[in-house]
């Protein structure tokens, strides 16, 4: 199974720490958070690696390589206008190829045993971790069947999940959300399952998660 990491945004909500570097190379104990990913990866037992790129490409590219020094063959779906969480996934279909994959959201840090999905067999069309969040709710669970009514929904999507690519295979390319555009769809269908993870996951999205991310971390 290979893995695609989300790394094309502004990374708009960390500025200014974000005016002249990608989130993905934020630094976190002295490392890129990208680092710490990818050494997850290598870690959980995967080999390939696809990273969308677009705001700052160029330093991203410069920092993470071709994959050597990491044990990992990284492909990178450069976008030269930003396509969104969904229509990355269309724009790097020559990279993704037909087997579901592994979707990460590039400004996360998760001690989530990625190693669950190497061999993960994807019955339907997409399998996602959520976290339960008082604030944002874009789901709940019934039988481990994701369904969405505002009335029950009690939890929000971790920015992790395995994706078959069946559910844009014949999607043009253009800018789409992955989670109104192209799963919404399938979660009317029953054909989205999901759990829940309690432990560490953070959103790099201010000082203090910052902060927070550099007090879980360890080499």
């Amino acid at each position: 199974m290979k893995v695609f990491i989300l790394a094309a945004g502004y990374g708009k909500r960390l500025r200014p720490f974000t005016e002249k570097l990608p989130k993905p190379l934020i630094k976190i104990k002295n490392k890129p958070l990208i680092y710490w990913n990818l050494k997850k990866i290598k870690q959980a037992g995967f080999k390939n690696v696809v990273i969308n790129t677009h705001y700052l490409s160029n330093k991203i590219i410069k920092s993470v390589g071709k994959g050597e020094k990491y044990g990992l063959k990284i492909n990178y779906s450069y976008e030269k206008e930003i396509k969104g969480t969904g229509g990355a996934l269309i724009k790097a279909k020559r990279y993704i190829q037909n087997e579901p994959f592994l979707l990460l959201s590039g400004d996360l840090w998760s001690d989530y045993p990625f190693e669950n999905f190497l061999d993960f067999k994807l019955k339907k069309a997409a399998h996602l971790i959520f976290i339960k969040n008082k604030n944002a709710k874009d789901a709940y669970l019934e039988a481990g069947i994701v369904k969405n009514t505002k009335t029950k929904n009690n939890l929000t999507y971790a920015g992790i999940a395995v994706i078959n690519p069946k559910i844009f295979n014949n999607l043009k390319e253009d800018y789409y959300d992955l989670w109104t555009d192209l799963l919404q769809k399938h979660i009317k269908q029953k054909e989205v399952t999901g759990e829940i993870y309690s432990g560490d996951l953070v959103n790099l999205n201010s000082k203090k998660e910052m902060n927070l991310l550099d007090a879980l971390l360890v080499e």
